[in-house]
C-alpha cells in the first residue's frame, strides 16, 4: 500500500512536470515565431502600415496651377523610400487651406505660432499627421515637433524636385523620435540631407517606433520604450543634439506648468534631466515650476543652471525671484538672499 501510494504520487508529480514544460515551451515557441513587431530587425516581418496625412497649405500655394501634381510626385519618392526601409507608406485623404501668419518669416517661429492652433483643429477620425506647406519664401526648410503628429516645410522650388522629397521625409523621420546624426549617408543627417538614404542608426528608431501613433501620452510613462530610445541615441547623434526623450518630457513638463499642475510639471521635469540635463529650457521651466511651489532656493538654483545652459535670459521671472527674496527678508532677516554675493 505504500508503495502504491509513492507510485501515484511520483506519476501525479511527472505529469505536472509535462504540462509545465509543454506550456513554457509553446510559450518560449510563440516568442520566438511571433516576435514584438517592435523588435523586428527585417523590414519582412513588418505588416504595411499605411499612414492618413491631412495637408494644410496657404492661399501661395492655391494659386500653383502645379503644385498638387507636383505634391503626388514628391509622396511616391517618399513612399518608395519609406515602404522600401520600414514597409511604412504615406497617404494623403485631405487637403485644406489654412491661413498661415504672413508677417513671422521664420518657419521655426511661424510653426510655435500655429502649433496650438493647428492641433485644435477639427479632424476626422482618419488623419494622423498633419503637413503643412508655405507657399511663401521663409527661413528655413522644414520643422517638425518630437513625436508629435506635426511637420510644416517650406514650398521650396515649389515642390517641383527631389530635395523636396528628402526634406519632408526627414521632418517626418521625427515624428517617430528620429534624430539628427552626423552620418552624411542618411536622410537624418543634421542639415544638408540631399538623398533617401538611412543609416543603421536612423534605421533603428524608425524600426522600433513604426508602429507609434503619433500621441505622446502613450510613451510618455513608459520607461522601458523612452529608455530604449535613449539608448539608441547615445549610439550616433550630430553634436548639440537634444535627447528626444528629454525633449518629448520637457514639453509634456511644460504643458502641466502652463495649465497650473506644478507637482505633475515637477515630477516630469526632473525626469528629464536625467535622460539630458544641459538643456536650459528644461531648467527655466523647472526654475519656474518650483518657485510656484514655493521653493525659492531651488527656484534660483535651477535658474542659474538654465542661463549657464544657455537658456534664454527670463527678466520678467529673475526680477520677480529677487523681489520674493526681499519680501522674505523683511519677514526673516535671517533669510539668505542668493542674488546678493555675501
Amino acid at each position: 500500500m505504500f508503495l502504491e501510494n509513492n507510485l501515484k504520487k511520483y506519476i501525479i508529480k511527472l505529469f505536472i512536470y509535462i504540462v509545465l514544460i509543454i506550456v513554457f515551451s509553446i510559450f518560449f515557441i510563440n516568442k520566438i515565431l511571433l516576435a514584438d513587431k517592435n523588435t523586428c530587425i527585417d523590414k519582412d516581418c513588418y505588416e504595411t502600415r499605411i499612414i492618413k496625412v491631412l495637408v494644410l497649405y496657404d492661399d501661395e500655394v492655391f494659386f500653383e496651377k502645379d503644385w498638387e501634381n507636383n505634391l503626388k510626385n514628391r509622396f511616391i519618392e517618399i513612399n518608395d523610400f519609406y515602404f522600401s526601409n520600414f514597409k511604412i507608406k504615406w497617404q494623403i485623404i485631405a487637403k485644406k487651406q489654412f491661413n498661415f501668419n504672413k508677417k513671422i518669416n521664420n518657419l521655426s517661429n511661424l510653426f510655435t505660432f500655429h502649433k496650438s492652433q493647428i492641433l485644435n483643429l477639427n479632424f476626422n477620425m482618419y488623419e494622423e499627421v498633419i503637413l503643412s506647406i508655405i507657399g511663401r519664401k521663409i527661413k528655413g526648410n522644414g520643422i517638425a515637433g518630437t513625436f508629435s503628429n506635426i511637420v510644416m516645410v517650406a514650398n521650396l522650388d515649389k515642390l517641383l524636385n527631389y530635395k523636396s522629397s528628402v526634406i519632408i521625409a526627414h521632418e517626418f523621420g521625427h515624428l517617430f523620435g528620429a534624430w539628427h546624426t552626423q552620418r552624411m549617408n542618411d536622410f537624418m543627417v543634421v542639415r544638408g540631407a540631399n538623398n533617401l538614404v538611412t543609416s543603421k542608426e536612423s534605421s533603428s528608431i524608425l524600426r522600433l517606433m513604426r508602429n507609434y501613433n503619433f500621441i505622446p501620452e502613450t510613451i510618455v510613462n513608459n520607461d522601458k520604450v523612452l529608455n530604449r530610445i535613449s539608448r539608441l541615441y547615445d549610439r550616433h547623434h550630430a553634436r548639440g543634439e537634444i535627447n528626444p526623450v528629454a525633449r518629448l518630457l520637457t514639453d509634456y513638463g511644460n504643458n502641466f506648468y502652463l495649465n497650473q499642475q506644478y507637482n505633475e510639471a515637477l515630477a516630469i521635469l526632473k525626469k528629464s534631466i536625467k535622460y539630458y540635463g544641459r538643456w536650459g529650457k528644461t531648467r527655466m521651466i523647472l526654475s519656474k515650476t518650483y518657485y510656484e511651489l514655493g521653493n525659492f532656493n531651488n527656484a534660483f538654483t535651477e535658474l542659474t543652471r538654465a542661463v549657464f545652459f544657455g537658456s534664454q535670459p527670463d527678466l520678467e521671472f529673475e526680477n520677480k525671484l529677487r523681489n520674493k527674496f526681499v519680501d522674505l527678508q523683511k519677514l526673516d532677516p535671517s533669510i539668505n538672499n542668493p542674488f546678493i554675493p555675501n
